[in-house]
């Protein structure tokens, strides 16, 4: 191991110069909604397998990496995230850039992704066999439980609407079903219309409710600029100081780095899961374990949002080349282009990588920490220029987001149709807000509800018609066991703290 890792960074150094263009297609991909990390690499596909097996893979990762980055920007700057996983940052991201704060904001999501970065480029390097071994043992019973944390949400982000937010979750949930059954292949909610026999599209769907329904509340409004006259910001809320700001602000939470990290890793090494499922659930587990007077914040601009939305997005990569060079797997749609670069050019693929191609396995892992290196580069200087768009007059912007939802809606499948569901789905969104419905519960049903229902029928059947499977193993156990000390553990830990200090007293 220790020949293989050294001619691996070998192998690195001499390839090196691939990295900083990989990491900065990918943050123009990640930077435009609706193209993905995956759907790129499958387009780029013809030139990876061109290229040396070392210089395609060295590629393709740092385009994953530089992607799960890039997708900050819109979702922040515009509250049009173009992944199901970039919608998370939104949720916070966005409120900060409408009190002005964009550029801290954006330090806080550089920062907190090279963390994670690093983060997934040390657990892949060091901990690959024991993290492949266990995620192996997750099967659809557990990766069930999993997604469960993170329709969670639904519930401790609805403070004084419980009944709104379960209703918009559950109606999201629903929607979810629409297209064909996993199961049977019966076909439900489709109204015969063919667009529909798959599932609702998802990017169109998030991008309609998130962003295009915020540009029908500034219409309503008639509203000319987001800070109020009179307004001024702090300096170091603004410009390189606003970045910088942010960026130190990241380390005031060690807690929700190393979380959010370990949470990327381990499901982005479940195959099939992915950054969807690891976003919702870190940013719920930042929600059940802040204080209570935090816990208000979130939704509205609160920075551990942002952490672990953003933290765990790149974390996932690392979580996502463990299964991929350990087993021969791959975690994720990105990964699986990965996998055909490397049956092109004959290497082994699953536990004998390491033994004939070592090299390159290693030359791979090693890049990601540079890659975080030149993500936190390019990062500042795109967020230097990316957060003048909060000064600018919205008569301006609100035509250039229409069209940016509208290119958002119609880029991952390329139908007028999906277009047209990005409107209706902006139109519902207004109309929510309206209401005071949390928009945030029916997106998240709507994401995660077709998942939920696949893995839990796969349980269902596997287990003969009875629960029974979802509690025998030892790792759905010890879910069921965390999912419960969620919502029990941290106002039990208060109790405790407040006893201990009146007796003291």
């Amino acid at each position: 191991m220790p020949d293989a890792l050294f001619e691996g960074f070998q192998l690195f150094l001499a390839n090196i110069w691939i990295v900083p263009l990989g990491v900065l297609i990918g943050m123009f991909v990640g930077g435009m909604p609706g193209l993905t990390s995956s759907g790129t690499l499958a387009m780029l596909l013809p030139v990876l397998l061109v290229l040396p097996p070392e210089l395609g893979l060295l590629l393709g990762v740092s385009i994953y990496a530089g992607a799960e980055m890039g997708n900050s920007f819109p979702s922040v700057m515009l509250n049009i995230p173009g992944t199901a996983g970039g919608a998370v940052t939104a949720f916070d991201g966005f409120p900060l850039m409408k009190e002005g704060k964009a550029a801290w904001a954006l330090g806080i999501c550089i920062m907190a992704s090279v963390v994670g970065a690093l983060i997934g480029g040390l657990a892949s390097l060091t901990l690959s066999p024991q993290i492949a071994a266990i995620a192996l043992r997750f099967g659809p019973a557990e990766i069930c439980i999993v997604i469960l944390f993170g329709l969670a949400v639904i519930a401790q982000l609805s403070s004084g609407g419980l009944a709104k937010g379960l209703f918009a979750g559950f109606f999201g949930l629903l929607l979810a079903t629409t297209g064909t059954d996993p199961t049977f292949g019966t076909q439900r909610g489709t109204f015969d219309i063919v667009y529909l026999y798959d599932r609702l599209p998802i990017i169109a769907v998030l991008v309609g409710l998130l962003g295009f329904s915020e540009v029908l509340v500034y219409v309503e409004k008639g509203m000319t600029r987001l800070l109020k006259p009179g307004d001024e910001l702090p300096q170091h809320q603004i410009g390189l100081s606003g970045i910088f700001s942010g960026l130190k602000e990241t380390f005031k939470y060690p807690w929700e780095l190393l979380r959010g990290g370990a949470i990327g890793v381990g499901i982005g090494a479940m195959p099939g899961a992915g950054a969807s499922v690891a976003t919702f659930v870190s940013y719920q587990q930042a929600v059940a374990f802040a204080k209570p007077e935090r816990k208000a914040m979130f939704g509205k601009g609160a920075p551990e949002g942002l952490i672990a939305a953003d933290v765990t997005n790149n974390a996932v990569v690392g979580g996502a080349l463990v299964p991929l060079l350990t087993l021969g797997i791959p975690g994720s749609g990105s990964m699986a282009v990965l996998l055909v670069v490397m049956t092109y050019h004959g290497m082994y693929v699953g536990p004998r990588l390491f033994q004939f191609s070592g090299e390159i396995a290693y030359a791979v892992l090693i890049s990601q920490f540079f890659a975080a290196g030149f993500i936190l580069v390019i990062g500042i200087v795109l967020a230097f220029f990316a957060y003048r768009v909060a000064l600018l007059n919205l008569k301006m912007m609100v035509p250039i987001i229409s069209v940016f939802c509208l290119m958002g809606g119609f880029a991952r499948n390329n139908f007028l149709f999906d277009m047209g569901v990005m409107v209706a789905f902006g139109c519902l969104g207004y109309i929510m807000k309206k209401f005071n419905y949390p928009v945030v519960a029916m997106l998240l049903g709507v994401i995660l509800g077709r998942l939920f229902e696949r893995e839990f029928m796969r349980a269902w059947r596997i287990g003969l018609d009875s629960p029974e499977l979802f509690f025998t193993s030892v790792i759905a156990q010890l879910l069921w066991v965390l999912f419960i000390f969620t919502f029990v553990g941290p106002p039990l830990i208060r109790f405790i703290r407040r006893k201990m200090k009146g007796g003291a007293s």
